[in-house]
């Protein structure tokens, strides 16, 4: 017997032994007892196992936290959904290949029978709360299924008409773009991340969608790779933007860059939210998400970030990977930050926060998964001036200053996020930086 239990179960014997000479005994006390002497080994660690997530984040003080019975009873149980859950991850590989598009479209169908077995919210974000808590037992294309569950749920429960724009910069992704059969590190990523975005609005009525992938000077022009694929496919819903020629043309938006090489990222990503906001949507809420090329965040999760936004105050959502319930995966699988960026990280985000207080708790300011409502952007996005890697923050700091109200400006949705390093402009840049 697990030796927990048999000290509870001591204590229940010291219980009945000297029940008569105690005081200050509970009304329930005698349930409790009962509880402990029928409870045996299997159904004492289905309740130890189901335990973490009766605390939600209020972990803290442990030591005060006073358990109802009928919960506890209630984790006891065999939940047969979760038998049904399990039987279909129990082949799973712990990580996930962005290269291989089987393996999300499992993670679809994962996420429709999460659907099916957990129809209403509360258990849906209870089942989610309890594998992200145990978030090293299980395999990655799990954790994506949930949080893509979660979107649609979300993104049924909103108020329509609603138009997005998603804005994707594109530098040097010639391999990526690409098929895995094209090249070891192709994922593919305009084709999947139009799938991704179909079977999230799939149904949906008023709630519609367009991508805009920005050229940032790619000298293997990426571009024109891209304008091949959707031509290929005929996407009346998808275009290229280059932006080469918002600064030949001399717009406001690439205002400080006399050529392409002055962009990392910013440049091109700020183009792509300034083209789109020039957009006529009338009778819409227009909502402008921005992401990476990769698939490190599958775009299906863009509901998390919706539903952030329906708060009129929040003028921007964004997605977080070291929050509670984030879930960041490495190659070995959802293990999390290494102890170096965990420390880098805490640091980062204690500088940030006596500098510029104004964006508030925000940890992962850097997260490339962000929504914004139009009319926030129309009020900042001309006053930026950086437009580099790091332009997220004064993106983040310009919205908090421009169009505060009461320091609820800044929405946060935990998301699924998996490292595709291979190809990364940014990673191979802090590598090389390393080194030196």
């Amino acid at each position: 017997m697990d030796s927990y239990l048999k000290m509870m179960k001591q204590m229940t014997d010291l219980y009945r032994q000297y029940e008569t000479e105690m005081t200050d005994i509970a009304a329930d006390t005698a349930d409790f007892a009962s509880f402990i002497e029928d409870l045996d080994e299997s159904r004492f660690h289905r309740m130890m196992t189901g335990i973490p997530k009766l605390f939600n984040s209020a972990i803290d003080p442990l030591f005060r936290y006073k358990f109802e019975l009928k919960d506890l009873k209630r984790l006891t149980e065999v939940d047969s959904r979760w038998v049904q859950v399990l039987e279909v991850t129990t082949n799973m590989p712990p990580h996930m290949d962005l290269t291989d598009p089987a393996q999300e479209r499992q993670a679809f169908d994962t996420a429709e029978l999460l659907l099916d077995l957990y129809p209403k919210e509360d258990e849906l974000r209870a089942f989610d709360t309890h594998i992200a808590i145990e978030q090293q037992k299980h395999p990655v294309i799990l954790h994506l299924a949930s949080k893509l569950a979660l979107s649609k749920m979300s993104l049924r429960s909103l108020s329509a008409p609603i138009f997005n724009s998603f804005v994707v910069a594109m530098y040097k992704e010639h391999n990526r773009i690409r098929t895995e059969a094209e090249h070891s590190a192709g994922e593919d990523f305009i084709r999947r991340k139009v799938s991704q975005l179909q079977w999230l609005f799939e149904g949906e009525i008023d709630k519609e969608w367009e991508f805009v992938f920005v050229d940032d000077g790619c000298p293997e022009k990426s571009g024109e790779i891209a304008e091949g694929i959707i031509q290929q496919e005929s996407y009346d819903n998808v275009r290229v933007l280059y932006l080469a020629d918002a600064i030949a043309k001399g717009l406001p938006i690439a205002k400080g860059l006399s050529s392409t090489d002055d962009s990392q990222k910013g440049g091109a990503i700020q183009y792509g939210m300034w083209s789109v906001i020039k957009e006529q949507h009338d009778n819409f809420r227009h909502i402008i998400i921005y992401t990476d090329s990769d698939l490190s965040t599958n775009i299906a999760q863009a509901g998390l970030l919706l539903l952030q936004l329906e708060n009129k105050n929040r003028m921007c959502a964004i997605g977080t990977r070291y929050d509670s319930g984030g879930v960041y995966c490495t190659p070995a699988g959802a293990q999390g930050l290494t102890n170096y960026d965990y420390m880098m990280l805490v640091f980062r985000h204690f500088i940030r926060t006596k500098l510029l207080p104004q964006i508030g708790g925000v940890v992962d300011t850097q997260c490339g998964f962000k929504a914004f409502k139009a009319e926030a952007l129309r009020q900042v996005i001309e006053l930026m001036t950086n437009k580099r890697f790091s332009f997220d923050m004064e993106l983040l700091l310009l919205t908090a200053l421009c169009c505060g109200r009461g320091g609820n400006v800044v929405g946060k949705a935990p998301i699924v996020w998996i490292e595709s390093n291979e190809e990364s402009n940014f990673y191979i840049a802090q590598v090389e930086n390393r080194e030196q």
